[in-house]
């Protein structure tokens, strides 16, 4: 791919049509976990390793790192302010890629909660910015790696009227190294990537990536219209090996 052509098509990811092209793929629906958490079925680390396949430069891949992170809406007239994500105390965790070129890039999210949605419009985290990025400086993304600063930061954004925070806490960074790309179930542990496993296997999530940059081009569709078995299938059959 041309410099221009990278250019391009990187742009594309912090779009609407990007995020629901990855998501219709690679979400799952919401269920609770046995340690009687609720998960939402974001699949972070599914997510954050077809973008580290997708964001391959020179045969150097960028780290997934991995924490906790929570969205948080101000309050705003007569409506309290809202959070989605993992508190401090959460057994559960979060994960998403630092890119050298491109910094913190996070699609996974879905900002809703119950019937309440945020009034922010959202298509990720896209070189830590907030995308679509705003006319003004209303939508913050904070990244820390400490839970007390975490705690902290949460409680302050809980009270900052109108405003719309991303709060990261960074806590371990992995390698995508070849064995991970072999084997990737154990690193993933995911109700989705369990599913994945049984029906392709490992390669499923390399042939996702390269779904998404033909996405991204132009090249190929969008799949979103199908079910999303019937998406898997259309993926694997025209990218996987």
């Amino acid at each position: 791919m041309t410099a221009k052509r990278e250019l391009d098509a990187s742009r594309r990811m912090g779009t609407g049509a990007f995020k629901n092209e990855i998501n219709h793929l690679l979400h799952s629906r919401s269920h609770i976990e046995r340690h009687d958490e609720f998960d939402p079925g974001w699949n972070s680390r599914d997510h954050a390793l077809v973008m580290a396949l997708l964001l391959k430069r020179k045969g150097v891949y960028p780290k997934i790192a991995s924490g906790k992170c929570m969205y948080i809406q101000g309050p705003h007239l007569k409506y309290s302010s809202i959070g989605v994500g993992q508190e401090h105390d959460y057994v559960g965790g979060h994960s998403w890629v630092m890119d050298p070129n491109f910094n913190l890039i996070d699609v996974s999210p879905v900002l809703e909660i119950k019937k309440q949605r945020f009034r922010t419009p959202f298509n990720g985290i896209f070189g830590r910015v907030w995308m679509p990025r705003g006319k003004d400086p209303r939508e913050n993304v904070l990244v820390c790696d400490n839970p007390d600063a975490y705690e902290r930061k949460i409680d302050k954004a809980a009270h900052l009227t109108g405003q719309s925070t991303a709060i990261y806490l960074h806590l371990e960074d992995y390698e995508v190294t070849d064995s991970l790309l072999e084997s990737p179930f154990k690193f993933l542990g995911s109700n989705l990537s369990d599913e994945i496993k049984k029906r392709f296997g490992a390669g499923f999530y390399p042939a996702a990536a390269r779904h998404l940059q033909s996405f991204m081009l132009g090249e190929s569709g969008s799949l979103t219209g199908m079910t999303e078995l019937e998406a898997w299938n259309m993926v694997f059959d025209k990218f996987g090996n």
